[in-house]
């Protein structure tokens, strides 16, 4: 979050298809609705126009966008609550940074900033404390180029920037500190996807239905409760996916044997430990929310001459 001298802030909010990220906090983006009945816990509780809700415990249905509905702006409320919370704010006007993936940017900016301006006044609890919040300001940002805005200008010659989401890849080709449009695009190939297909193999191969949840421990290196040789299927199964993808960007023109490479974000994670193999020119930004950080960092660049 960036305090500006006004007394607005600028909160930046990645709502992702699993996870939901601002620059300090990370939650599950699942809701789910309870009505006029208060919930026996504080925790994950909103209240918000009449109504209980349970924010971030489990996932989400991916669905073919996030404005068809008020569930994005559940969420929204959530992140921003966990944001001024932590300075003990309760009410605030906000400028929200928010991001869209590369490829989509031009065609859904418009839409996404009509949705969050169409309800703008936020008078709601979250875990029982009253928050009143008005988005003065929608600023939306691209997807993985918001992920390395901050540096872009130390980067000389051509890289590749990949963000690994739930829903979708994608890519972002930078040419001495400058991306190159017609060079970057979406990929409709990422976590959820691959799990989902990780869960089916594994289905075949042991006859047992694994977690969702398992799955993502054995991806990320937590502790798991399934089975040693259960995980070392996953670890493989999670090791060929890596190794698809690069393939396709192969495919699709670049040179992964010598192009500088990022990934990024949570994806960062699985190809720093699955991809197999070491290259010196590749680097792994490991920050989960790294595109929510470039928000507010870009966002603070339009209203820089603001800035406290």
């Amino acid at each position: 979050m960036i305090r500006l001298k006004e007394g607005k802030y600028i909160i930046g909010f990645d709502d992702g298809y699993q996870l939901c990220k601002t620059a300090n906090h990370v939650f599950d983006n699942g809701i789910h609705m309870l009505g006029t009945t208060e919930p026996t816990l504080k925790e994950n509780s909103l209240f918000y126009d009449g109504e209980y809700f349970k924010v971030g415990e489990g996932r989400a249905a991916i669905t073919e966008d996030k404005i068809s509905d008020d569930d994005a702006r559940l969420r929204t409320m959530v992140a921003v609550a966990m944001e001024l919370r932590d300075t003990g704010i309760c009410k605030a006007e906000v400028i929200l940074a928010v991001g869209l993936p590369f490829s989509n940017y031009g065609r859904d900016k418009p839409k996404l900033i009509d949705y969050y301006n169409r309800q703008n006044r936020l008078e709601f609890s979250y875990e029982r404390e009253d928050y009143s919040v008005e988005i003065g300001k929608v600023i939306v940002c691209p997807q993985c180029y918001s992920a390395i805005a901050a540096r872009l200008g130390n980067m000389k010659g051509d890289y590749l920037i990949v963000d690994i989401g739930s829903k979708t890849t994608d890519v972002v080709y930078v040419q001495n500190g400058l991306p190159i449009e017609s060079k970057s695009i979406t990929i409709e190939k990422a976590m959820v996807k691959w799990i989902k297909e990780i869960q089916r193999e594994m289905k075949v191969q042991t006859g047992k239905d694994m977690p969702e949840h398992e799955i993502m421990k054995i991806a990320l290196k937590e502790d798991s409760n399934l089975p040693g040789a259960y995980s070392e299927l996953i670890r493989g199964m999670l090791r060929e996916k890596m190794c698809s993808l690069e393939l396709e960007l192969a495919e699709r023109g670049y040179s992964m044997d010598y192009i500088n490479i990022i990934y990024v974000g949570g994806g960062a994670l699985l190809f720093r430990d699955y991809a197999g193999k070491y290259r010196s020119h590749t680097a792994y930004d490991c920050d989960l929310c790294a595109n929510a950080k470039g928000y507010e960092f870009l966002a603070g660049q339009i209203e820089g001459k603001q800035v406290a």
